[in-house]
């Protein structure tokens, strides 16, 4: 699989991905992503997009300003 914004080789990897919405600031930690090995840019599959929607949703209750949570431990 190639990037679409470089056409460079994606590798399986893990990255932090950064949420602002309606003012909360959410960071989860340790997403699996397929990562260009060049630009750095992340792609995220739609099974992990799915579970990282439920992570929000989650999240945006507790009424927090700013959360960071690790992937692994929501999506179980």
């Amino acid at each position: 699989m190639n990037c679409i914004l470089c056409k460079s080789r994606l590798a399986r990897g893990k990255v932090n991905h950064i949420v602002d919405l309606n003012g909360h600031i959410i960071i989860i930690k340790d997403v699996p992503a397929n990562v260009c090995k060049q630009c750095g840019e992340y792609f995220i599959e739609n099974d992990v997009a799915l579970k990282l929607e439920k992570i929000i949703e989650e999240v945006v209750k507790n009424k927090a300003e700013i959360f960071v949570v690790n992937y692994s431990e929501m999506a179980a």
